[in-house]
């Protein structure tokens, strides 16, 4: 069970969008200092509230409001990213890139101009997230591994990641392989050793080849036919000259 109770709250959410919620959880942590606030505010002149440190005008669109709890904000999360191209699957740099910059695939973009921190989408996201991801994680309830989505229509109610909420690892609730299935050690091979024993008949020499190894060899070429030529015939010097034009004029 998951340690903060808004914590199924955002996992929820999550799955509602298609995000990952150790993704989701690691950017709300970073855009508040580390203290998933809704009504933090933050950014240019304290301009900017909430989990997603949204502006005045987002704020306006989307109904934002730092009087809000945690769990009454996550709807207008919600409906931004997926207002601003967020789809189900995307990682965490297109989650980030969508709320920093304005959608997805803006990893050079920067907010800096704006009083954010220095440095792109990317360096943020590669370079500047790890102790939000231990912050994250510890909020869903410890060590947090999501579940791998079971076979399509198997297990109802599950979101796009196949999210049934935290799992603490090296409990009895970590990951098994889908559907149940018990990983085996291959059988012994136990049948009969057939070259051995043909070496053993002939004497300790060369086995013979197998049937098997017999039957798999490529069959020989057939032989190559010769052309039938006739037998020559002796020259017959006066039957050629008899057969001369005029021959017989003579």
């Amino acid at each position: 069970m998951a340690a903060d109770p808004r914590a199924a709250a955002l996992i929820a959410s999550a799955q509602r969008i298609g995000a990952n919620p150790l993704d989701y959880a690691t950017v709300m942590s970073y855009e508040t200092g580390g203290k998933l606030d809704p009504g933090i505010r933050g950014g240019a002149g304290n301009r900017h509230i909430g989990l997603i440190q949204f502006g005045p005008a987002e704020q306006k669109a989307y109904g934002a409001s730092q009087d809000q709890s945690f769990e009454e904000q996550l709807p207008a999360v919600e409906a931004y990213l997926t207002d601003r191209g967020f789809k189900p699957g995307m990682g965490r740099l297109d989650l980030y890139s969508t709320i920093n910059a304005g959608r997805p695939g803006l990893y050079n973009a920067s907010d800096a101009g704006n009083g954010g921190a220095p440095g792109s989408v990317a360096d943020k996201v590669n370079g500047q997230m790890a102790g939000h991801e231990a912050k994250a994680a510890a909020f869903l309830g410890g060590d947090f591994m999501p579940a791998m989505p079971a076979s399509a229509g198997t297990t109802p109610n599950t979101g796009a990641f196949g999210l049934a909420g935290p799992v603490a690892s090296g409990t009895a609730d970590s990951v098994t392989p889908a559907a149940g299935v018990t990983m085996q050690a291959p059988a012994k091979d136990d049948g009969v050793d057939v070259a051995g024993l043909l070496k053993a008949l002939n004497g300790g020499g060369q086995a013979a080849a197998s049937p098997v190894a017999q039957s798999a060899a490529a069959p020989s070429a057939p032989p190559m036919l010769q052309p039938h030529r006739p037998a020559a015939q002796p020259f017959d010097a006066s039957r050629f000259f008899a057969m001369l034009p005029g021959a017989r004029a003579r």
